[in-house]
C-alpha cells in the first residue's frame, strides 16, 4: 500500500458519489421546495447561474474532501488491514462521525425546517467517506 496515485483515484470515485448524490439532493431541493427568498429573486434576476455555479463548486468541493480524506485514511491505515472489512480503520471512522456531528449541529439549528434532509445528507456522507472510502482504498490499493 505505497503508491499515492491510486489513494488519489480512490478519493475522486468517493467524491464523484458523494457530489452526485448532494447535487441531485441540492436540485430536487431547490425545486420541490425553494426557500422563498430565492423565490422572490427568481423573479427578479437570473439566480439559474448562481444555482449552476453552486452546484459546480459543490461537487469540485466534494471531490477535494474526498482526496485529503483518502490520503489521510492512506497515511493512519494499519498495514494489517490488507482485506476489505466493515470498518478497516475504527479510529479514522470515529473522527469522521465526531466531526460530522459537529457540523450537523448548527446546521440543524439553521435550517430547521430540513432536519430531515440534514440528517439523510450525514448519514450517506458517513457512509460514502466513512465505510466506502476506506475499503475503496484498500481494494484499488490491492489490485
Amino acid at each position: 500500500m505505497d503508491d499515492p496515485l491510486r489513494t488519489v483515484i480512490a478519493g475522486m470515485i468517493a467524491g464523484a458519489l458523494m457530489g452526485m448524490v448532494f447535487v441531485t439532493h441540492m436540485a430536487l431541493l431547490l425545486v420541490f421546495r425553494p426557500p422563498n427568498a430565492l423565490r422572490e429573486k427568481a423573479a427578479e434576476s437570473k439566480v439559474s447561474n448562481l444555482i449552476t455555479y453552486a452546484g459546480l463548486v459543490a461537487f469540485l468541493a466534494w471531490n477535494i474532501l474526498a482526496i485529503g480524506l483518502a490520503l489521510a485514511i492512506h497515511a493512519t491505515l494499519p498495514s494489517t488491514a490488507l482485506s476489505i472489512s466493515f470498518a478497516p480503520s475504527p479510529v479514522y471512522l470515529f473522527v469522521l462521525a465526531f466531526i460530522t456531528v459537529l457540523m450537523l449541529i448548527p446546521a440543524l439549528i439553521l435550517f430547521r425546517d430540513s432536519k430531515r434532509h440534514l440528517v439523510g445528507e450525514a448519514m450517506v456522507l458517513i457512509g460514502v467517506y466513512g465505510f466506502l472510502l476506506p475499503n475503496l482504498v484498500i481494494a484499488i490499493q490491492n489490485s
